[in-house]
């Protein structure tokens, strides 16, 4: 099996690049900076994405603390609603650190 690819200095990319994950999530992070506290019916319609899979990306994303969920995921009760909002401190230093990855910034 060959070996992946891994660029002198990568490592610092690694994590950004997985905490982002895809369009659908820096999607929802690019929504949520200038609509925060929205839910995820909010969130799907907004981005004209099928709910269960913003559900995904959602919980991948609170996983990454990437996002902050109001209430808390310990007080969620069946049928609540949870707004979700952008963790901003720690998107910019994930942003900043693939861009001196990247060598950009």
């Amino acid at each position: 099996m060959p070996k992946p690819a891994r660029p002198a200095n990568s490592e610092r990319a690694e994590e950004p690049i997985e905490a982002f994950g895809n369009r659908l999530r820096t999607g929802i992070i690019g929504y949520l900076k200038e609509h925060p506290n929205r839910s995820r019916a909010e969130i799907a319609a907004a981005l004209d994405i099928p709910s269960p899979t913003v559900f995904n990306a959602l919980e991948k994303m609170l996983e990454s603390g990437l996002l902050i969920a109001d209430p808390p995921r310990a007080e969620w009760e069946r049928g609540g609603r949870v707004r979700y909002s952008v963790n901003g401190e720690l998107v910019s230093l994930l942003y900043l650190q693939l861009g001196q990855a990247l060598r950009i910034l």
